[in-house]
C-alpha cells in the first residue's frame, strides 16, 4: 500500500495560508519564510491569532479553494492503474473531514482509503473519527509520500518504510534515514517509487 499525506504533497496549502495570514491579520511572508512546521512560529503569530487562523484554515470555504500539486493526481492515477493501492493519510483535524473528502472528489483524486490520523496529538481531534499514530503499525505501507520532517523519520525510523519526502522549507536537515528520499516533484517521487522497486 502507498501512503499519501494530504497537505503540501496532494494539496497547494501553505501557499494558501500565506494569503490567509495577509487578510487576516496584515501579516506577510513569503513561502520560503515558513521555515518552521509550527506554523505559529513561521508566521509570528499570537495564541489568539493562531487559533483563528486554524479555524479558519480548516473551513469548507478555505479548503475548497486549494489547488491540487502539479503531478499529483497524474501520478496516484497512474499507480492505481498498475495495480497499487493507494490510502490518503492526513493529519488534519477532524473538523475538515467531510470537507477534505469533498475536495478529493471535486479534483477526482484516486484512491482506494481515505483516513485522519492524529499524527501531531491535537486536542482539536475527535477520537471517534481520527486514528492514533499507532495504527500505522497495522497496516502494510511499502512506500510514503510526506512534507513532514518528523512523519517521515517516524515511518522510516519505526516502521522501515521508505519516503519520498517533499522539499519544503519547513523540513530541512541533514541526518535523514537512507530510507528518506528528498524530492522535488512528483516527478522526483515517480522516480523515486520506480527506484525502489515497489511492487504491487
Amino acid at each position: 500500500m502507498i501512503y499519501v499525506d494530504c497537505d503540501d504533497v496532494i494539496a497547494e496549502s501553505t501557499s494558501a495560508y500565506i494569503d490567509i495570514i495577509d487578510r487576516e491579520f496584515g501579516i506577510k511572508r513569503t513561502f520560503e519564510d515558513i521555515s518552521s512546521f509550527d506554523l505559529k512560529v513561521s508566521f509570528g503569530m499570537t495564541q489568539e491569532q493562531f487559533n483563528h487562523f486554524f479555524e479558519v484554515v480548516h473551513s469548507r470555504e478555505e479548503i475548497m479553494k486549494f489547488k491540487p500539486i502539479e503531478g499529483a493526481i497524474e501520478t496516484l492515477t497512474e499507480w492505481m492503474s498498475q495495480g497499487h493501492e493507494v490510502s490518503i493519510i492526513t493529519g488534519r483535524i477532524t473538523d475538515a473531514y467531510t470537507s477534505t473528502l469533498d475536495w478529493l472528489a471535486m479534483y477526482k483524486v484516486p484512491y482506494n482509503h481515505f483516513c485522519i490520523v492524529d499524527k501531531y496529538s491535537r486536542p482539536e481531534m475527535d477520537r471517534s473519527i481520527a486514528k492514533p499514530l499507532e495504527f500505522l503499525h497495522s497496516i502494510d505501507i511499502d512506500f510514503a509520500v510526506e512534507d513532514s520532517l518528523t512523519m517521515a523519520k517516524y515511518l522510516a525510523d519505526k516502521l522501515g518504510v521508505p519516503v519520498a519526502l517533499i522539499d519544503r522549507p519547513w523540513n530541512q536537515g541533514n541526518s535523514l534515514n537512507p530510507l528518506i528520499t528528498r524530492v522535488t516533484t512528483w516527478g522526483d517521487v515517480k522516480q523515486v517509487f520506480t527506484e525502489r522497486g515497489i511492487r504491487n
